[in-house]
C-alpha cells in the first residue's frame, strides 16, 4: 500500500464539515459542549496534581534526544516498583499544540498500582518548532524518547515496554508502532522489548485536518500531513510488529470511527496483528478520565493484554 494508491475523503470536506467531524466535543451529550473541555482540564489538572504530590520521590525526570529534539520524561516508579519492572510509555494528546505531560500524570496511578513503571515523555508543541515541519519534528522527538526507553529496557532486563497514547498521542503511538528502531540505534534486544501498542481515540489519516480548526495554528501542508499519517506510511519490510490495539470511544465522531475501521483493515492487510476495542458509554475525553476506576473496561482490556506478556 502506497500513498499514491490512497485518496482522501478530505477533498470532499468543506471547512465547516471538517470542523464538525473532527471536533469530539460536539458529539457527546454528557455535558453541554462549552463545558466539556473546561471540565476535562479541571479533572486532569486536579487529579494529576494530587498524584504527583502523593508519589513524592517516586517521581523523577530523565533527559532524552539530541539537538533540537532534546526533551524530558517524567518517570513514575513508586515504592516497591524496581527498575526492571515492565514499562508503560504514555503520550498525551491535545491536537499536538495543547496540554503537557504534567497534566496527565494521573494516568500513571492505575499502572503503578499494577506494578508498572510509567514513562511520560514531553514534546515541544507544534507551534513552537522553528521549522516548516512541526508534525514530523514531534514524531522524531517521540522516536528519540521511545528509543531511550527501549535501550534502558534492554540494559536493565525489563521484560516488556508498552505504548499508550490518547488522541494526538494515539496518532503518535501508531507511527511509533511501525518505526524501524534499528535506524535509531536500538539493539535487537531493545527492539524485542516493545510489546503491545494501544491507540486510544487516535487518528490515522491526518490529511482531513489540513482544512480544519486544528491546523489554524500548526500550518501544516498536505505533504506534511501525509508524512505523519499512519495510514500512508510504509511498514518496515519483513518485520512482525507488536500487536496494535485501536480503542474507540462509543460517543466519538463518525470520522474517528471511519478512520479507525479503515486503519484496522490496512494493518491486517499488511499481515500484522491489530484489534479494535469499543469503549462503551464514554466519549473522546472521559475515555481516559475513567482509567482511574479500577473496574474500567478500557483499563481492564489493556492490563489483560499487558499481563499476558509479563
Amino acid at each position: 500500500m502506497t500513498k499514491t494508491h490512497l485518496t482522501s475523503v478530505a477533498q470532499y470536506f468543506t471547512r465547516e464539515l471538517a470542523d464538525e467531524q473532527y471536533n469530539p466535543t460536539l458529539w457527546t451529550k454528557r455535558l453541554p459542549t462549552e463545558e466539556l473541555l473546561p471540565k476535562h482540564i479541571e479533572f486532569t489538572t486536579q487529579n494529576s496534581d494530587r498524584y504527583r504530590a502523593r508519589v513524592g520521590s517516586g517521581l523523577s525526570q530523565i533527559n532524552y534526544g539530541e539537538g533540537e529534539f532534546l526533551g524530558t520524561m517524567d518517570v513514575y516508579r513508586t515504592e516497591g516498583i524496581s527498575e526492571d519492572a515492565p514499562i508503560v510509555v504514555y503520550i498525551h494528546g491535545g491536537w499536538w499544540q495543547w496540554f503537557s505531560k504534567e497534566q496527565f500524570g494521573f494516568i500513571a496511578e492505575p499502572f503503578n498500582q499494577q506494578g508498572f513503571s510509567v514513562y511520560m515523555p514531553g514534546y515541544r508543541m507544534a507551534t513552537d518548532w522553528a521549522n516548516d515541519a512541526p508534525m514530523e519534528s514531534i514524531l522524531k522527538q517521540m522516536q528519540f524518547a521511545v528509543a531511550e526507553v527501549l535501550s534502558f529496557a534492554a540494559k536493565n532486563r525489563v521484560p516488556a515496554v508498552y505504548l499508550v497514547g490518547h488522541s494526538a498521542g494515539g496518532q503518535l503511538v501508531s507511527m511509533l508502532h511501525k518505526t524501524d528502531w534499528s535506524k535509531l540505534g536500538v539493539t535487537q534486544e531493545g527492539r524485542q522489548k516493545l510489546k503491545d501498542v494501544f491507540s486510544i481515540a487516535g487518528l490515522f489519516d491526518i490529511r482531513p485536518l489540513v482544512n480544519s480548526f486544528v491546523n489554524d495554528s500548526i500550518k501544516m501542508t498536505k505533504e506534511s500531513s501525509e508524512e505523519v499519517s499512519p495510514l500512508l506510511s510504509d511498514f518496515p519490510p519483513s518485520q512482525t510488529l507488536s500487536h496494535l490495539h485501536l480503542i474507540i470511544p462509543e460517543f466519538d465522531t463518525p470520522e474517528f470511527f471511519r478512520q479507525t475501521k479503515e486503519y484496522h483493515a490496512a494493518v491486517l492487510n499488511n499481515q500484522q496483528e491489530c484489534s479494535i476495542f469499543l469503549a462503551s458509554k464514554c466519549d473522546h475525553l472521559d475515555v481516559i478520565e475513567n482509567l482511574l476506576d479500577s473496574s474500567n473496561e478500557v483499563l481492564e482490556y489493556m492490563l489483560e493484554h499487558m499481563n499476558i506478556l509479563r
